[in-house]
Formats: structure tokens, sequence, C-alpha cells
């Protein structure tokens, strides 16, 4: 049922989806992404999209925020610095993304941020151009978040729920990562191809190049990817138990940010100290060399959340393309596509049983036989070139379109 389902993601208005536009030309298309939010660097963005139109024969320039002009993987990248605060920044982006759409000529122009809605609706109204929305996450759930005010959380998703229905209906397509999202935008276009966040060409051809046999691997558990304050305090806790328990193991969180590092540096319990580390933000050519070297993955995420309801951790389907048999919560758009899988072990949220689970699959004698059935089960099911043909046909039946 889980591949079924994710074959069934598909860009409607008359383009088969499923596969059968893997012969879509791209007849040398100029593609500009653009973002102000994210770095020009950023994994979906850069590895994932860019480089897999590139792969297409696309010609692809990404436009964020980078310390120089450069070349990523046949990408090309023009370096735009940040404008100083959040709110100086979401002010001021829709018009520096006008400028960019105003003095670069290309076929499609693909927004990446919420703050860049007005840059899609006058790029289009103003100078006629083909405008794509990518809508990495569902952000009316972003204004309910605890930090802010009760009074103003729902009408303010109230307001960015409408702006958003409002630019998506004049943009020319959309592109979302799962498939409650596409539910969603198909209310407002015809037009929504669904880009699941599977691992990049490029982190697959890391892990070829940085793979590690089995018998030569650490006994060592990893967690990748940023981390919420009430997450990472449960990681730690979790972490130490388990290290008190399996002595001969060690435990990884990897990728955390600056501050939740120091956080992590003054409360790790001393008897796990030697065996609990904590590591920062790693480049994205180097992520697949630190999975393969260890045995286990971990994915936690609390299920009382909207957040977690829509979203797939991308992290796991990197653990399984590494050999790493995984720990998870049930997250529901994962669990579709990862419940047959006979390397992941699905858990609730409570402290007991996630670490039962851990200690369950950390004690199995077929380990060995399970990180290669996680790698034959990515490879198979998890593959980002067909994304990047779900992309490339709904730039083509934009394209097609207007000029008809």
């Amino acid at each position: 049922e889980s591949a079924t389902r994710a074959a069934c993601y598909r860009c409607d208005a008359g383009v088969p989806g499923s596969g059968s536009n893997a012969d879509a030309v791209s007849h040398g298309r100029r593609v500009a992404h653009i973002t102000t939010a994210h770095p020009a660097a950023d994994a979906r963005i850069c590895y994932r999209e860019a480089q897999t139109l590139v792969e297409m024969g696309y010609r692809v320039t990404i436009f964020g925020h980078h310390p120089q002009d450069t070349e990523i993987g046949g990408v090309s990248i023009r370096g735009r610095g940040q404008p100083r605060g959040r709110v100086r920044r979401i002010l001021t982006s829709w018009w520096r993304a006008l400028r960019i759409v105003r003095q670069h000529e290309a076929d499609v122009y693909h927004f990446h941020d919420f703050e860049l809605l007005p840059t899609v609706v006058l790029a289009k109204w103003l100078y006629g151009k083909r405008v794509v929305y990518d809508a990495h996450e569902d952000v009316s759930l972003v204004a309910m978040k605890d930090w802010l005010p009760k009074w103003i959380r729902r009408p303010l998703a109230a307001v960015v729920r409408w702006l958003t229905g409002f630019a998506a209906r004049r943009a020319d397509g959309i592109v979302v990562p799962t498939r409650l999202l596409e539910e969603q935008f198909r209310k407002w276009s015809p037009r929504v191809a669904t880009f699941v966040n599977y691992p990049a060409p490029y982190f697959l051809s890391c892990r070829d190049r940085d793979w590690v046999p089995w018998d030569r691997r650490d006994n060592e558990v990893i967690h990748l990817g940023t981390l919420s304050m009430r997450r990472l305090d449960f990681m730690v806790r979790l972490a130490a138990e388990f290290l008190r328990r399996r002595p001969g193991w060690s435990w990884t969180l990897l990728g955390m940010h600056d501050e939740m590092l120091k956080w992590f540096k003054t409360n790790v319990p001393a008897d796990v100290r030697d065996r609990l580390h904590g590591v920062g933000k790693v480049p994205h050519e180097a992520i697949a060399g630190r999975l393969c070297r260890a045995r286990l993955g971990v994915n936690y995420h609390p299920l009382d959340t909207r957040q977690t309801a829509v979203a797939i951790p991308v992290k796991a389907f990197e653990y399984l393309a590494c050999g790493l048999p995984t720990v998870t919560t049930r997250v529901p758009l994962l669990v579709e596509l990862v419940d047959s899988c006979p390397a992941v072990a699905l858990t609730d949220e409570s402290s007991d049983a996630y670490l039962d689970a851990v200690l369950g699959l950390a004690d199995r004698e077929d380990l060995g036989i399970l990180s290669d059935e996680a790698r034959r089960f990515s490879d198979e099911r998890f593959n980002c070139r067909r994304e990047g043909e779900r992309l490339a046909a709904l730039y083509n039946d934009i394209c097609q379109a207007r000029a008809d």
C-alpha cells in the first residue's frame, strides 16, 4: 500500500505524473529558484530540486543567501546577503526578489518562501512571468506556535491561509513536499506537483563513496537534524538511559544549532558524557559519511501537534539509504511510506516505549541483515529522480500552456 500511495503523487492538468514524463524534454529551459529565507545551498532547493533538474537538461540558477557566486553540481549560485533582523528581511524580501525577476531572464521563476508571495503575484501581473510557488510547509501552522500570544494565533493563521490561497490561485503552478499539502493546494490550483524530500542523487553518490561495511561500523546510535528544546531534553534523557544499559554503545546528536549545543554541553549527565556526543551543523556532502559509520538511526517527534501530522521527517529516508535500521515515532505520513520496511521499528512517543524500541533493535542478532534491507528498501522506493520528473512535467505544462 505504501508504494502505491507514494506513486499516486502526481502533477495533473493533463500531464501524467507517475513516471511517464521521463521523456519530457527540457529544451534547455532556464529556471530561476529564488529564496530569501533559506540558504542557496538548502538541501531541498539545491541538492534535490535544482541538481535533479540539471541532470535532466535544465539550466538552473539559485538566488539566495550565500557568501559568493559559485557553482554547485552544475547549478549556478548567485549569492545574496541577508538583511539584519527577521522583521526587516520579511518586509523587504518581496521587492528584492522582484528586482531579481526584472534583472534575470528565465522561462520559469520558482519561489520558495511565504514572504515572497507578493512577488509571485506581482511577477506574473506586472511582467507576465511564469511563476511557481514551493510550499515547503503549511505556514498557517507556524502561526499557531507557542511563542506567539494566544489571542493572535488563530486570526494570524486565518490571514496566512487567505494570503496563501490568494497567491496560489494566481500562480502558474504549486510544488509541495507531502500528499496532505497537495490535497490542500488543489483547492486553489489545478497544477500541483508533489516533490517528496527523498535522498538527493548527490547524497546517494556521497553514500556510495563513503559506504562502510557493517562489520567495520561503530556501535553508534545517531540522530540527525535540528531539535527543539522539548525534543532535545527528551533525546538526552533517552540516550543517557540507553547508554547506561548498553556500555558498548555511543550516541550522537548531529546537526544541532549553536544555542542547543550550549545547553547540551551543560546538561549531559556526567556518567555518559564520554559516549553521548553533540555535533553542530555539518556540510551536506559530509552527512552520508557520518551516517554510514553508525549502526542505528533514531527519529523522535511528539505526535500531539498538527505540524507532525502533516510533515515527513527527511532524516528517516537518509538513515535507510545509509543502511541504518531505524526507530521512529508513528509520524502519520512517514508510516505510510515505511510501515512495510523490516528495518524500521515504529513506536509511540512515551519514553518507556521509545527506549524499549531502541534497546530491542540494538539487541537484534540480525542487525546486519536489517542494514542491507534498509538500503535495498530505500533504493527501490525513494527515488528523487522520479520526483524531478514530476517537477519537470509541471514546468513543461506551464510553458506549453502559455505558448498556446
